[in-house]
């Protein structure tokens, strides 16, 4: 299991707690001497807190397996493993205290425990997560280089200077020069740039959360906005000085670049799930205001009850083991945020919007998100890479060998294409029907592993389902079923009048034409799409139906002609998608085609669909997958063969196709699921 390299700088430590950098590696020097005393095989072992014996503290030896509790007068009497690799060490863990080791010899031994100071400490800076095994001890990648090196390739690292997210927060295209933003229709005006706070010119375009909340801002917009929808609670939640409500063109440096880091969740000493999402609300970050003799007496909190390095100040909390610590943020119910729009409070009576719901998509799951997104590394010693790494003496300096418990921090998900979560995450089934010269594929969609609705977390996540049937090389005339609505994506979308009238027309275009047949679909979604409170109706999808489609030979000032006669129908898409896509393509418009969509559908005042969520006034569907459960769609073709062949392809999309287009940002197609039947 593990791996030789050569001696990184280390941490070198007394058992007085002082701390010095280092560039010469610990030996066995820097652990308990050898005095020739024999180590006792118990130890009756008195827990203080602030001078008081405490009862409940948890004792614990290095290296061993188990723990036990204090009793009423502070005292354990523990059985001393004296086989075990490395230094021999007690410990004690009391949630007010930072954990502490005594690695005496003698009989009858005490652990002085101290309070940490619950104030947070707004003077504090934030350290820097660093480059593996690089820069001194006040950075976390030089001793924890495994974690770093998994987390620098994470979406975590961008949270913060995301390029999409600052579009979409300060309502520009940043792709676009000034010529491209003139003919899309934009304004080219100086504003903020996103981690520098330098001014330049760039694209403003479409909707965005400081234009759309702050409308009848005229100065000072981006650097003193009056609402700025709390995105950087949890996009740049490390922000030096006051916690919460910042405005996101603050983050610089490292609450910018490194986005949510080490020593930001490392900070959170407890989680209110009934206060707002992020830090500043749910997620309470506590900065150490103690000082000593080498500066801040440093204070962190994670799973362990047995990590007494003085270097990490480490108190144990549970919530690192559970899925609370990921709901600070990944649970998000919200007001409308839009100046002079209202909720529909007969509709959602809490007036608020399921927007992130991924905690409560776990409903009775036993599982949390650190299981799928985080999971064990076996190729570890423990989290400071003791003997994979570092060829240390395991003790209260390097920690001990730890078994199956090192979590890895690459925090896997759909945007990392080398996890295999996409697509291990749905599966596709078929039936073919033929009878009479046409055939009918049954198309079924199965949630196969998240144990929450698939996709969740960002509402303009969604999935497209395409469907296509082949006899040979020939593709088979689609003649009805059911289709890909709207945010599949298209160049125009039109609902009645002349089909044949389209501003961005070009020859070779096609316009599918889609029938609603009147009613609703009745699914069963995420929380009132699914328990009962709305009827089909109130669930938003209504039934649609392909209905033909023709390509445009020629265009005469806006108006299309086609290859044949245009079919009747209510709804009709100008679209350039030809064939089924592949992996990484450009993504197309499929809006219209045999296929299906899955999404929580979020809308704004205007009716626009497929809105960023600060936007939203209403959901108006929620047909995601929810775990573990499957839908069925019908698709009807004209057979020319016995026995056709069907394929079907299902896309995930981090936001819509129209969102995309408009701030070129150049999306590709993903490919979920795929396979031939």
């Amino acid at each position: 299991m593990l791996r030789t390299a050569p001696l990184l700088a280390v941490l070198v430590f007394g058992c007085t707690g002082t701390v010095e950098d280092s560039d010469t590696a610990p030996t066995e020097s820097d652990s308990v001497e050898d005095t020739g005393v024999e180590l006792p095989a118990e130890v009756l072992l008195t827990v203080t807190l602030d001078g008081l014996p405490v009862e409940g503290a948890v004792v614990t030896q290095g290296g061993v397996d188990g723990s036990q509790l204090t009793d009423v007068n502070g005292q354990v009497t523990v059985a001393v493993d004296r086989t075990i690799d490395g230094e021999v060490a007690l410990m004690a863990s009391h949630p007010d205290a930072r954990i502490r080791a005594q690695s005496g010899r003698e009989a009858e031994q005490t652990i002085a425990l101290v309070s940490f100071d619950r104030a947070d400490n707004e003077d504090y800076v934030f350290d820097r997560p660093g480059t593996p095994g690089g820069g001194t001890t006040a950075q976390c990648g030089h001793c924890h280089v495994t974690m770093v090196e998994a987390w620098q390739a994470s979406p975590h690292r961008t949270s913060a200077s995301n390029p999409r997210l600052h579009d979409v927060y300060a309502g520009i295209a940043a792709n676009l020069d000034a010529t491209e933003c003139a003919d899309a229709g934009g304004s080219w005006a100086p504003g903020l740039t996103a981690g520098s706070l330098q001014t330049e010119n760039r694209c403003y375009l479409g909707t965005g959360v400081l234009p759309d909340l702050n409308p009848t801002c005229t100065t000072d917009c981006e650097t003193d906005p009056v609402a700025n929808g709390a995105c950087a609670d949890c996009h740049a939640p490390g922000i030096d000085g006051v916690i919460g409500g910042r405005n996101l063109l603050e983050a610089t440096g490292t609450s910018h670049d490194s986005g949510v880091h080490c020593d930001v969740c490392h900070k959170v000493e407890s989680v209110d799930l009934d206060a707002p999402a992020g830090v500043g609300g749910r997620l309470h970050i506590v900065r150490p205001t103690e000082m000593t003799v080498t500066g801040l007496d440093p204070l962190t909190f994670g799973p362990f009850h047995d990590v007494p390095n003085p270097r990490m100040g480490a108190v144990q909390r549970d919530h690192f083991t559970s899925p609370e610590l990921c709901a600070g943020c990944h649970q998000l119910k919200q007001e409308v945020l839009v100046p002079g729009e209202s909720i529909d409070l007969t509709r959602w009576p809490d007036g608020v919007l399921p927007i992130h719901t991924t905690y409560d998509e776990f409903g009775t799951s036993s599982a949390a998100c650190q299981d799928c997104h985080m999971p064990i590394d076996t190729t570890v010693g423990n989290s400071s890479d003791l003997g994979n790494l570092f060829d240390l003496v395991p003790g209260i300096s390097a920690g001990w060998y730890r078994d199956d418990t090192v979590h890895e921090h690459a925090f896997f998900g759909p945007r990392q294409p080398d996890s295999g979560f996409l697509e291990s995450a749905a599966g596709l089934a078929v039936t073919k029907t033929v009878d009479n010269g046409s055939l009918t594929a049954e198309v079924t969609v199965s949630s196969t592993r998240p144990p929450h609705a698939f996709p969740t977390g960002e509402p303009m996540r969604h999935l497209v389902l395409l469907v296509e049937a082949r006899c040979g090389s020939e593709v088979l005339t689609a003649t009805g079923g059911d289709v890909v609505p709207d945010y599949g994506g298209a160049i125009e979308r039109k609902v009645g009048g002349d089909f044949s009238r389209w501003t961005d027309a070009q020859v070779g275009d096609v316009v599918r034409v889609v029938a609603r047949l009147g009613g609703f679909v009745d699914y069963t979604g995420f929380g009132p799409f699914g328990d009962g409170r709305f009827a089909a109706g109130e669930k938003g999808l209504p039934i649609e139906q392909y209905v033909g489609e023709a390509t445009v030979t020629s265009v005469d000032t806006g108006v299309a002609s086609f290859d044949r006669a245009l079919p009747q129908g209510e709804v009709a898409y100008l679209v350039r998608a030809q064939g089924l896509p592949t992996e990484g393509a450009a993504a197309s418009g499929w809006a219209g085609a045999p296929g299906w969509a899955f999404a929580r559908v979020l809308a704004d005042a205007d009716g626009n669909r497929m809105v960023p969520h600060h936007r939203a006034v209403d959901v108006v569907s929620d047909n995601r997958i929810l775990a573990f459960q499957s839908w069925t769609s019908s698709h009807d073709f004209a057979a020319t063969c016995a026995d056709p062949e069907v394929e079907a392809v299902l896309l995930y999309r981090p936001y819509p196709y129209a969102l995309s287009s408009e701030r070129a940002w150049g999306m590709s197609e993903r490919i979920a699921a795929q396979g031939v039947w």
